[in-house]
C-alpha cells in the first residue's frame, strides 16, 4: 500500500509500533520500517532524523496508549482500591505489551531531547500521582517518595512475571513457583504494600 505524504509520518509510526509489538527492538531500522510501508527507503528520512527519532514517537504512542488504559480506572471512596486496580491494569498492560514496555522504559533514549515524549511519560506518571494524593491526603513529600516506591514495586512484580512467562510451565524451580505465586495472589500483594505506603 502506498501512503499520500501527509499521512505518511503517522503511518510510519503505526508500523513500527506493530513492529516492536510482535519483534522486540533489535534489528529495527527506518528502511525496515520503510519496506513494511511499502514505500521509498529514503522516505521515512523526510520525516524522521534518526532511528532513535522514530523510536521516541513510538515510545510517546506507547505512552498515550499506557494512559488511555490507566484512565478507565474511576476514581472511588476507596483510594487504596483504586492504587491496588491501577497497579494491576499497569501490569496488564505490561504483560501484554511487553516490547513496547521494554522501549517506554528501558531503551536509552534522552526523553529530554524529545518534548512529546517526555509530556507522555510525564502524564502516565501523574495518573499514579493522583492516586497517592488521594491515599495520602495531600502530603506532597510523601506523595513523591511512595509514588516512586509504589512504581518501582509494581514494575519489578512486571519484570518477574514476563520472566515467569519464558519458563517453561512444567519447571519445578524455585522462581518458577515462587514467581507463580506471586500471579495467583497480585491483588493480595499490592494491597499489602499500598498499606505500609504512608509510613515514609
Amino acid at each position: 500500500m502506498q501512503y499520500h505524504h501527509g499521512n505518511l509520518r503517522p503511518q510510519l509510526v503505526n508500523c513500527a509500533y506493530d513492529w516492536i509489538s510482535a519483534n522486540g527492538i533489535e534489528s529495527i531500522s527506518l528502511r525496515k520500517i520503510a519496506k513494511i510501508a511499502n514505500v521509498s527507503q529514503t522516505a521515512p528520512y523526510r520525516h524522521f532524523d534518526s532511528k532513535e527519532h522514530l523510536l521516541a514517537e513510538v515510545a510517546t504512542m506507547g505512552f498515550e496508549q499506557f494512559s488511555s488504559e490507566m484512565s478507565t480506572n474511576q476514581t472511588t471512596d476507596d483510594p487504596a482500591g483504586d492504587l491496588v486496580r491501577c497497579a494491576l491494569i499497569y501490569i496488564e498492560f505490561g504483560l501484554n505489551n511487553e516490547h513496547i514496555i521494554d522501549l517506554m522504559f528501558n531503551y536509552p533514549i534522552k526523553k529530554s531531547d524529545f518534548p512529546n515524549l517526555l509530556a507522555a511519560a510525564d502524564n502516565a506518571f501523574g495518573m499514579l500521582l493522583q492516586r497517592a494524593y488521594y491515599l495520602l491526603e495531600g502530603n506532597e513529600d510523601s506523595v513523591r517518595l511512595n509514588s516512586i516506591s509504589m512504581h518501582a514495586y509494581v514494575h519489578g512484580l512486571l519484570t518477574i512475571l514476563q520472566m515467569n512467562r519464558r519458563i517453561e510451565s512444567s519447571a519445578t524451580s524455585a522462581f518458577y513457583k515462587a514467581s507463580s505465586a506471586a500471579q495467583d495472589n497480585l491483588e493480595k500483594m499490592l494491597r499489602s504494600f499500598i498499606k505500609g505506603l504512608d509510613s515514609l
